[in-house]
């Protein structure tokens, strides 16, 4: 099996419908007549989709309006997968991933695994604009989210900590440890790898809630024809150290609207 993306391969190929929707359309200008602004949302949070909108309709520019609407999510805790309170790792923490790219200049700024700090997209746009790196992650990306005035708070919630109690009590299933001592697929670790792997090729099991897709995932076109794009989740479906992305199997789901669904 192909060697997992690494987190900003990942957060990348999470925006890649919308980056393609950035390069077709560009930062110039479009005629009164084209059907601008508009808010696109990949799924069915209303609340987000009306937080931007509401933010083009008081002069704030695209980025703005893609910011406020992943922050919407983050506070209201969208479907789980999005914001603080949900996808425990395995010490039970949950942790944020989040990044903005800008259309115009098409830079970017990205955090993850970002413990302690509840606003991880207003993180990634602090890194956007004011540092030359495009992702920091964890205990540097806190760092620097303190240093721009963001306070810690505790992201786990009564829903998280019983969701890892529950994962614990069924031997740490589902995990995405493969080829380790103990056997992963029946006991909680700590692991450790074998002195020597059977040459006969082992088989990773995936595991998880069975969701292929989640989190939110945000392009704004303001009336000027500028484009932004953002994302934001508080996991990386099928990346260690993560228990697993969305809701528990007992949650009901809403169904999704169609991706590209548009609100305008």
């Amino acid at each position: 099996m192909a060697p997992k993306p690494s987190l900003p391969a990942v957060l990348a190929l999470q925006l890649q419908l919308q980056l393609q929707l950035l390069l077709l359309l560009g930062p110039a200008p479009v005629l009164s007549s084209s059907p601008v602004p508009l808010v696109l949302n990949t799924w069915p949070f209303r609340n987000a989709t009306e937080a931007a909108w509401k933010t083009l309709a008081l002069g704030g520019s695209s980025l703005d309006a893609v910011e406020g609407g992943c922050a919407s999510c983050e506070v209201e805790q969208c479907d789980g997968t999005v914001g603080f309170g949900g996808s425990p790792d395995e010490s039970g923490e949950t942790t944020l991933d989040a990044m903005l790219m800008e259309g115009t200049t098409m830079n970017v700024g990205a955090v993850g695994d970002l413990r302690r700090i509840k606003n991880a997209v207003g993180v990634a746009r602090k890194v956007l604009e004011h540092t030359t790196h495009t992702l920091l992650v964890g205990e540097s990306a806190t760092k620097f989210a303190q240093s721009m005035g963001f306070v810690d708070e505790d992201l786990s919630t009564k829903d998280s900590r019983a969701l890892h109690s529950d994962w614990l009590a069924q031997n740490c299933q589902p995990n995405y440890w493969r080829n380790v001592i103990p056997d992963s697929s029946k006991y909680c670790g700590p692991y450790k790898p074998p002195s020597v792997f059977k040459q006969d090729g082992s088989i990773h099991k995936e595991t998880g809630y069975g969701y292929g897709h989640d989190t939110i995932g945000m392009v704004v076109i303001d009336k000027m024809g500028h484009t932004a794009a953002g994302t934001s989740t508080n996991a990386e479906s099928e990346t260690h150290p993560y228990l697993g992305q969305g809701p528990t199997p007992t949650t009901p789901r809403e169904p999704p609207l169609p991706l590209g669904t548009v609100t305008y």
